[in-house]
């Protein structure tokens, strides 16, 4: 009896899910894929659904002279927040992204993004190389429906042996686009530092990204828009079926792909937790909160690596609003080399009685070694300059967790700067976002929106983060709840600090 029970509840759960974000089974949309090609469209766009969720709860909610900023700290509110902007599109999505995985989450956005153009929606999808490696196939079958267009920023040439590739090529090869954006219609836009996969979604049991994007309307959402077209104009940037001419896989293929994928997620708790979302709830009641103010985007240009030119980069614009600070300064960055000349800057920030913190990961929840082995090297001067540094745990008790994987490992990159203003991006501090990526975000002047943050950062640092100190026996890790002080690398093992302290040797920090 429970069983079913709880077998009709998630039933309840699902259909509220699929209802408010409009679902149309899949093999609906085969017959209106047959029906399509058995007639000319005239327009190359056709009318979308007449209501969407967020249609209803933007009305009367507009200011033209502002924009509205709503953060998506949670990873299940960040999927459901993208399903409705896809669900809400009548003329045209772009979708722009370091990482696109074929996971259950990508398929799940593929599923979405293939009904949009099944209406007669635009869609232009724009990724970094870096998953077009792995998916040419899947990307080039997509890009056979008339309504969508893939193109993949700074190509491989050899598209079976990428480390041929980095081997003959590598100089071109080390710019990356880091940039993350989906705007709709130019409407609305979700800006910030997730990647597509599950890990960044709460779907992923074992490891969960602690993230941040925003969610925007207003006139920023153009600017999101003109620094897609200068990337999907840009000289970097080739169309997958110049990449991959043959179409091998074919489109009907890969939706019957992703209906395989369907049984699973519709059995998934995660499904759940998607229609438990509190952004769903406050969809339904057409009640989002948006914080309203002045914002503006900041990116590098799509020629980044092509340029001497360092004016226009968005490490200068960022630099300079660090260097106009009067209080407060908060960096969170999951990998923070701050290199000599960031150290310097901080210093001297310090010397003027600037409070900064810096929020990162530890040893044992960073996904990237390497970068923590040349930060730990900073530390020790931060810490005696004044700075304040937070470590995130990587193990948390159930009951204290904000991210809901066993294993927490921090990916948001943001910056605080006084009590107004917050940038929230693709941006890490580090020396590869600075001269190497290309990146973008959007800078936030929202008193009311920073006390938000701040309120999260608080419950975050007392529970799930260590704070280092700098004493008589050296460099500490306190655990606020237990005040325990630890004198290694807490929760690393041997082999891990090991690991780290070899890496921190070579000479390759410019790279990271």
């Amino acid at each position: 009896m429970m069983v079913r029970r709880g077998s009709k509840r998630l039933a309840r759960l699902r259909n509220r899910l699929l209802t408010l974000l409009g679902y149309v089974p899949l093999r609906d949309l085969a017959k209106a894929r047959s029906a399509r090609e058995a007639q000319t469209v005239e327009s190359p766009v056709m009318a979308g659904p007449e209501t969407s969720p967020l249609d209803l709860t933007l009305l009367g909610a507009s200011r033209p002279d502002q924009c509205g900023a709503l953060p998506l700290y949670d990873g299940v509110d960040a999927m459901v927040a993208r399903l409705a902007l896809i669900r809400s599109a009548k003329h045209c999505i772009d979708v722009q992204y370091y990482l696109f995985r074929h996971d259950e989450v990508g398929k799940l956005l593929i599923w979405q993004l293939l009904e949009a153009a099944d209406r007669g929606v635009r869609i232009r999808l724009l990724l970094d190389d870096t998953t077009g490696m792995r998916q040419d196939a899947e990307l080039r079958a997509l890009s056979s429906h008339p309504q969508i267009s893939v193109r993949l920023f700074n190509p491989a040439r050899l598209r079976r042996w990428r480390s041929l590739s980095l081997l003959s090529d590598f100089a071109r090869l080390n710019h990356r686009m880091h940039n993350k954006s989906l705007s709709v219609d130019g409407l609305l836009a979700i800006v910030g530092g997730r990647n597509i996969g599950r890990e960044y979604f709460g779907a992923d049991t074992e490891l969960e990204f602690g993230d941040l994007d925003c969610l925007l309307t207003g006139p920023v959402v153009q600017q999101v828009s003109t620094q897609f077209n200068a990337f999907w104009d840009g000289p970097d940037t080739f169309g997958i079926e110049t990449i991959r001419p043959e179409d091998d896989l074919g489109l009907a293929a890969l939706q019957d792909d992703i209906e395989r994928a369907r049984p699973r997620l519709d059995h998934s708790p995660y499904l759940e937790r998607l229609a438990s979302s509190s952004l769903l709830h406050a969809l339904s009641n057409r009640d989002l909160g948006w914080y309203w103010g002045p914002a503006s985007v900041l990116s590098d240009p799509a020629h980044k690596a092509r340029q001497d030119s360092q004016r226009d980069w968005l490490i200068m614009a960022l630099a300079q609003r660090m260097r106009m600070v009067k209080k407060q300064l908060v960096i969170i960055s999951p990998y923070f080399v701050p290199s000599r000349a960031g150290l310097e800057l901080l210093t001297s920030l310090r010397n003027r009685g600037v409070a900064i913190r810096v929020i990162t990961n530890s040893l044992a929840a960073t996904d990237v070694p390497l970068v923590h082995g040349k930060y730990r090297g900073y530390r020790r001067a931060l810490l005696q300059a004044g700075v304040e540094i937070y470590e995130l745990k990587s193990q948390v008790r159930r009951r204290h967790r904000v991210w809901r994987g066993s294993r927490a490992s921090l990916h948001a990159k943001s910056f605080v700067f006084d009590d107004a203003g917050l940038f929230v991006g693709s941006f890490n501090f580090d020396p590869r976002s600075a001269w190497l990526n290309t990146e973008m975000g959007v800078m936030l002047e929202t008193p009311a929106l920073v006390a938000n943050l701040d309120q999260v950062l608080s419950g975050i640092l007392a529970r799930q983060a260590y704070q280092l100190i700098w004493d008589a026996e050296g460099m500490g890790w306190r655990d606020p709840q237990t005040a325990r002080v630890w004198r290694r690398e807490p929760e690393a093992g041997v082999w891990r600090r090991l690991l780290v302290t070899v890496l921190a040797w070579l000479p390759i920090e410019k790279l990271l």
